[in-house]
This record gives C-alpha cells, sequence and structure tokens, in this order.
C-alpha cells in the first residue's frame, strides 16, 4: 500500500493541469496480490477496500477486471460496483449468460468520443456461477457495436489477458487504437505500435504512474509528431556538421587529405538529405499549425513512485486507518487459536532450526549476524507497530524462499511464527539448516545467495536503492 500514496499525489497534480481533457483509467489486477483469498474477515480484504474507496474518490473513468480482482470473489467486486464503482468488462458472465459489469464507457474530449472496454483473462481458480468467455467470442460483435456509436473517435481496450493474446488482438484489430495490459509479472512497457494498435502498460500495484499524451488529428492513424521530428532532424544535422568541421580540421595537414575523403563525402551527402527532410517537415509543421494535424500523435513517460516523493494527505489518512483496523483483526485472528497449532500445518518453518541452533557450529558468524540490520529485522515492525501485518512480515521473519519467492504460508501461521525465527536469519539467506546441521558433509547449504533471493524483500517499493553487489558486501559472514 506505500506505492498508492504518491500514485495519488501524481494523478492529482497531472489532472490539476488539464482536467477536462484526461482520461483515468487501469487495466485490472488491482486489488490483490495471491489467487485465492479465503472467504471472511482478511488483511486482504481490508486492504482492497481501502483501494477501492481511494479509486472512487479520485474519479476513475474505468477499472478493468483482472483475474486477481476475482481472487476474492465476484461479489466484492459487485459490491463496489453497486457503490459506483467503474468496473467494467465485456466477457465476464453469471450462469444465465448475463454481464455482470459494464462492457465499456465513452467519455468525450475535445469533441471527440473515446470508448473504453476491458476484456478480462480467466483466473487460475474456477469460480462458481461466473463464466469468462472466451475473447474471440466476444470481440468481432462488440468491435462492430461501438464502432456504430464510435466513428472517428479512439477505442482504447484495458486487457488482462497474455501477451500473445494482446498481440493476436493488435494485429487483427486496427480499430482498437490503445491496448493497456495489465500483466502481473512484467513492468513498464513503453508503447510498441502494431498494425495500428498501441500496445503499452505500466507497472504493477504501486511501483509507476504511467502517462500517455494523444494530440489528435483528423483521423484514427497513429503518426509522429512533426514538430518532434523536426527536432530530432535538426538534432541529427547539428551532430554531422560537428563530425564534417572535426574532419576537414583533421584533412588540412598535408597528406590527409585523401584518409578523410570518403568519410567528408558520405557526411555531406547525408547533411544534403538530411537538409531536404527538414524542408519538407518544415511545411508540415506549418500545415500542422493552420489545419491541423493529420494523424494521431503521442508522448509518455513513466513516473516512478519513489520514497522521497510527496503522498496524498487524504489517501495517508485513510491507510493509518487501514493499518488500524489490520492489528485489531489479526490480534484476534492470532489470539484464537495457540502458536503450536498454527505452526503444525507449516510447510517449512519445521525444517528452520535458527539462528541460535546455526551458532553453535557457526559462532564468529553467528556474532557478526547479530551486528547486521536483518538481526533486527523483526524489531524494526514492533518500533513501527507493524508486527501484526500479514504483507510485512516474512520479510522480517527466517523463511525458507525459494526461485525468488516464499514458501506459502497461512496468515495465520506467519502470526504465530516461532520466537526464535523472529528475524531474518541465516537459513533465509543459505537454505533451510535442519540436515544440514546433522550431517553437514551431505548437506551443504548455499555460501551466497544469489540475487533473486535478495530481491524477495528488496524490491524498488521497499528499497529503490538496493545494489546486490554492494548490499551483500555489508552483510557477508566472515569466513572461518
Amino acid at each position: 500500500m506505500g506505492g498508492l500514496s504518491k500514485k495519488i499525489f501524481q494523478i492529482k497534480s497531472l489532472s490539476k493541469e488539464n482536467t477536462a481533457n484526461s482520461l483515468l483509467v487501469d487495466s485490472g489486477n488491482l486489488l490483490f496480490k495471491q489467487t485465492n483469498i479465503a472467504d471472511g474477515p482478511s488483511q486482504a480484504r481490508l486492504a482492497a477496500s481501502t483501494i477501492v474507496e481511494v479509486y472512487k474518490t479520485i474519479g476513475f473513468d474505468a477499472v478493468a477486471v483482472g483475474p486477481l480482482d476475482l481472487a476474492g470473489g465476484v461479489l466484492f467486486l459487485q459490491q463496489s460496483k453497486n457503490d459506483n464503482f467503474p468496473w467494467i468488462s465485456a466477457n465476464i458472465f453469471n450462469e444465465n449468460e448475463q454481464l455482470l459489469f459494464k462492457p465499456f464507457v465513452t467519455k468525450t474530449i475535445q469533441d471527440r468520443e473515446i470508448t473504453v472496454f476491458a476484456l478480462s483473462g480467466a483466473p487460475k481458480r474456477a469460480l462458481s456461477d461466473v463464466y469468462i468467455k472466451p475473447w474471440e467470442d466476444i470481440l468481432p460483435s462488440l468491435l462492430q457495436r461501438i464502432r456504430k456509436k464510435n466513428r472517428n473517435g479512439l477505442i482504447v481496450l484495458l486487457s488482462s489477458l497474455s501477451d500473445k493474446e494482446n498481440q493476436v488482438i493488435a494485429k487483427e484489430y486496427k480499430d482498437i487504437h490503445v491496448l493497456v495490459s495489465a500483466h502481473p509479472r512484467k513492468g513498464n512497457v513503453a508503447p510498441q505500435l502494431i498494425n495500428n494498435t498501441l500496445l503499452t502498460q505500466t507497472a504493477k500495484q504501486g511501483k509507476h504512474q504511467g502517462l500517455l499524451e494523444i494530440t489528435f488529428g483528423s483521423s484514427r492513424l497513429w503518426g509522429q509528431n512533426s514538430q518532434k521530428k523536426l527536432a530530432d532532424l535538426q538534432n541529427s544535422l547539428g551532430s554531422i556538421n560537428w563530425q564534417l568541421q572535426r574532419l576537414l580540421k583533421k584533412s588540412k595537414p598535408s597528406g590527409n587529405a585523401a584518409k578523410y575523403e570518403k568519410t567528408i563525402t558520405r557526411l555531406e551527402d547525408e547533411k544534403k538529405s538530411l537538409a531536404a527532410e527538414i524542408n519538407t517537415m518544415k511545411d508540415q509543421a506549418d500545415e500542422e499549425r493552420n489545419g491541423g494535424t493529420k494523424e494521431d500523435n503521442f508522448t509518455y513517460r513513466f513516473i516512478g513512485l519513489k520514497k522521497n516523493m510527496p503522498n496524498d494527505q487524504r489517501t495517508d489518512e485513510k491507510i493509518h486507518t487501514l493499518n488500524q483496523e489490520v492489528r485489531k483483526l489479526n490480534a484476534r485472528l492470532k489470539q484464537a487459536k495457540t502458536a503450536n497449532r498454527h505452526i503444525t500445518g507449516a510447510k517449512s518453518s519445521l525444517s528452520l532450526i535458527g539462528h541460535n541452533a546455526c551458532g553453535e557450529c557457526h559462532e564468529k558468524q553467528k556474532i557478526f549476524w547479530e551486528s547486521t540490520r536483518h538481526a533486527k529485522a523483526y524489531n524494526t515492525l514492533l518500533t513501527k507497530n507493524k508486527n501484526l501485518d500479514t504483507n510485512c512480515l516474512p520479510c522480517h521473519l527466517s523463511m525458507e524462499i525459494t526461485k525468488g519467492a516464499f514458501a506459502p504460508l497461512a496468515p495465520n501461521m506467519i502470526l504465530s511464527y516461532p520466537e526464535k525465527l523472529q528475524s531474518v536469519g541465516c537459513e533465509t539467506c543459505h537454505g533451510i539448516g535442519n540436515k544440514h546441521s546433522t550431517d553437514p558433509e551431505q548437506f551443504k547449504l548455499v555460501l551466497t545467495p544469489a540475487s533473486d533471493i535478495c530481491l524477495t524483500c528488496h524490491t524498488d517499493e521497499h528499497d529503490d536503492n538496493f545494489i546486490y553487489k554492494e548490499k551483500l558486501e555489508k552483510v557477508s559472514c566472515p569466513a572461518g
């Protein structure tokens, strides 16, 4: 949730500049990070409700339903839809073949109608009474319907389908002018023109805010802004002039002329060609200034939501309230069952022996570890009153990490983790020590953790200045 407040601040700042001409959309996979959220009260549901509340206040035009949004069940989404949250999806149906959400929304900007529709990818777990129809069955007739209403406007698709499916859609349906994807494992994707579809994506939950600025032309074809292209051509001409001056100076001494003759001739030809292009582009720029652009043009940028960026005050207040509710809920969950009952169901913690056991053989390394911030990781949560936050806890405990992910544990298990594992201990970096402690020669552990182990916790959102080699030196145990 850390990036949400910064995201809202950026959106408000950008909207102030030109509210009437802005379109605010999200391609989905917004609410949850897991594919399946258990029924009943949970930290994940509390956080999702806060996200919905914040998005409503900022005034989003459309939010697509993604597979991760369905992780908490359709009823959760429908309740927010009934409160006028702008969910859209053209291919989520109930058992009676009825659409559960609006298929598209429209908005008029600069006398042009913008139509935004959504296609949802299927979740990994089956949902009762819900059917995700294949996009191939939906798209042709839906586009025909949109075209009748919107003959010369912009058509935007918000998609949580696979990359391969998005590529196929872009190639086959040139009437879709912008396709914004929501791939959960991809980051920022610079706009890529396929056929006549601009395909792009902003990094998931709380990392970046994307801004795509469009200048409308008279047709719905993508071109390049003549002013920008003119500037690029003039920069290229300046570079060639500099190279020519340098080579002409070098060729002046006797005997050097032949050495540089071919290169000078080539550059002079390029200079003439560029000069002709510049004249043509100047004429086009003048024509556009007088009669408007013929093609749509765009610029884009991704705004990184760094730690030092300002927060939105109202969103901070909502997140503060959320944290209080989370603490109360998880305190009740922790109290409901004993630590022993929880931990018997854990997949990895039974094998974790804790740093004290490691120190019986590796005393020198244990003493060094106690001087590092890893040893104080759990105390950091206590200081910040976050020791009952199941989103924070995994990175502040000794846990098994394989392939850059934690071994799956239920929230109750995380909340009741044994005291001996309440820190980022030896086994987080080097592997489970249970078998190693009985036969160290046969069951050797990892000496140096791979970068993906570190990056499980040291993400951009939590540590935007993480450099693997530099940080590894600070926590590397002494030899011997």
